[in-house]
């Protein structure tokens, strides 16, 4: 029952500044090394709180209304069970999954909060060949994901009602994959060309992806229960829309094409290009340092519409000024001339980032790179320093939304705010910030959570979580001052 961890004296505040009340606060003495973590029960109406320490796995149940209705801790696993990389859900049973840094040797701690029961279950993956590529959790069955070497045959490891992992192969010999140069290859000589410079991207449906984490040309889209979806944007002609069910593991692979860039749109630069997935369409961006396409079509590659637009036009379809932010919300400026968006999208990584509410469609369009490369294009790691180290994932503790809510603290980041109808025709109104955003500016300005939390420092990921409930973004961050853990909220 957290020993040591939790003291009674629950405390509500609200407040009105940034947009976001204080739904929660209790106390809470921690360890100095120490990782949280969530999970979200929407079924049942509860919030999972996972603390991490050098010693003890803890966990905190709360109720739609984060009233804390009881808790449970157990043993940290040995050493070499060194990172947590994701979890699945049945009803009342939770589990966690540990593993090794070569994923071979997985312990699975389970939690169930009616029975009052935790145990440790250890697993044994004999991979054959194989390298790993993702690790990650879809409607709360958590799936490790394999290729094996020079292949495109790609190994599921996918969690059962009892924690165990089950092995699923699916053979994709007989679907062709392309490289850059429009050259027929297998789906690992695909991932080692775009893992020289890239990462397997997760986009989850928490947040709206910031343009950091949508300019990477490999993204994996779960915004389906019975589907996992990979694009692959490293062939500037077309994106390629990899499709496996999670019923079945049967696959379907499709090629929608770019715009073609003519002659006298060219200056004979090499075109940059990227995607992105919502509902079923394809948004799909296209750039040189004259011209910028923007397409949305269907994923059977029926054009729904497309904005042109040349370097010295201004952008017809955008609600906002051209933006530049280096490292901070608060670091901004406008671009006033339209061939300075145009020019500098397409000297980093362009991007489409976009999300759904209330029937229009939110698009940010631009670009990301790295402070630190000083204007050169921003590469991310691949494989652990390469497509031959171990694994290229980052566990499940540095999640999709935290990665999300810090990505632009060391980039710089040229974009523009557009919004259309359901039928993507351009609408004329003013955007509001949302609640994703504000939580970043809420992050960025509140005094007493920036001290406790720096945006630069190393202890960001232990301290921080954020997650959508009850169709509200919620943050919660651990006050070193004051020994109390608190949960804030933020409306759209």
């Amino acid at each position: 029952m957290l020993k040591n961890y939790i003291l009674l004296g629950f405390l509500f505040f609200f407040s009105n500044s940034f947009s976001q009340e204080v739904v929660k606060e209790f106390d809470l003495k921690l360890q100095s090394k120490r990782d949280f973590f969530q999970v979200t029960n929407e079924a049942d109406k509860e919030v999972i709180l996972f603390l991490n320490d050098k010693e003890k796995v803890s966990s905190i149940r709360f109720s739609d209304k984060f009233e804390i209705k009881d808790s449970l801790s157990t043993l940290r696993p040995e050493k070499k069970y060194n990172e947590i990389i994701g979890y699945s859900q049945k009803e009342q049973d939770y589990f966690v999954f540990w593993a090794s840094k070569d994923r071979k040797e997985i312990d699975v701690q389970y939690f169930n909060f009616q029975k009052k029961e935790t145990r440790n279950t250890p697993i044994n993956l004999e991979f054959k060949k194989e390298k790993v590529i993702k690790e990650i959790t879809i409607n709360n069955t958590f799936y490790l994901i394999t290729i094996v070497k020079n292949t495109s045959i790609l190994k599921f490891y996918v969690s059962d009602e009892n924690g165990n992992l089950n092995e699923k192969t699916v053979d994709l010999s007989n679907l062709q994959f392309k490289n850059k140069s429009g050259q027929n290859v297998n789906l690992y000589d695909v991932l080692f060309e775009i893992f020289e410079k890239h990462i397997v991207q997760t986009i989850h449906n928490d947040s709206p992806p910031s343009l950091a984490l949508s300019s990477e040309k490999l993204k994996v889209y779960t915004y389906k229960k019975d589907e996992i979806i990979f694009t692959f944007d490293n062939n500037f002609d077309f994106t390629t829309i990899l499709k496996i069910s999670l019923k079945d593991f049967t696959a379907n692979l499709k090629s929608i094409e770019q715009p073609k860039v003519f002659y006298g749109e060219s200056d004979f630069n090499e075109p940059m290009s990227n995607s992105f997935l919502i509902d079923d369409k394809i948004l799909q961006i296209k750039t040189n340092p004259t011209v910028l396409f923007f397409t949305i079509s269907d994923q059977n590659g029926n054009r729904i519409n497309q904005f042109k637009t040349l370097r010295e036009e201004e952008i017809t379809y955008k609600n906002s000024d051209v933006f530049q932010e280096s490292g901070s919300i608060n670091n901004k400026k406008v671009l006033e001339k339209p061939k300075q968006f145009i020019r500098k999208i397409n000297n980093s990584s362009p991007a489409i980032s976009c999300y759904n509410l209330n029937g229009l469609y939110y698009v940010v369009i631009g670009s990301s790179q790295d402070i630190s490369r000083g204007g050169g294009m921003g590469m991310a790691p691949g494989f652990g320093g390469g497509f031959g180290g171990a694994s290229m994932s980052f566990g499940y503790m540095s999640s999709y939304t935290i990665n999300n809510l810090i990505s632009y603290k060391d980039k710089n980041v040229v974009y523009t705010n557009c919004l259309f109808d359901s039928n993507f025709n351009h609408v004329d109104d003013t955007i509001k910030p949302s609640a994703f955003e504000k939580a970043r500016l809420f992050l960025e300005e509140n005094a007493e959570v920036s001290e406790s939390v720096s945006i630069f420092g190393k202890d960001l990921y232990k301290d921080l979580i954020i997650f959508k409930f009850n169709h509200s973004l919620f943050l919660g961050n651990y006050n070193k001052q004051n020994k109390k853990y608190q949960i804030f909220s933020f409306s759209e």
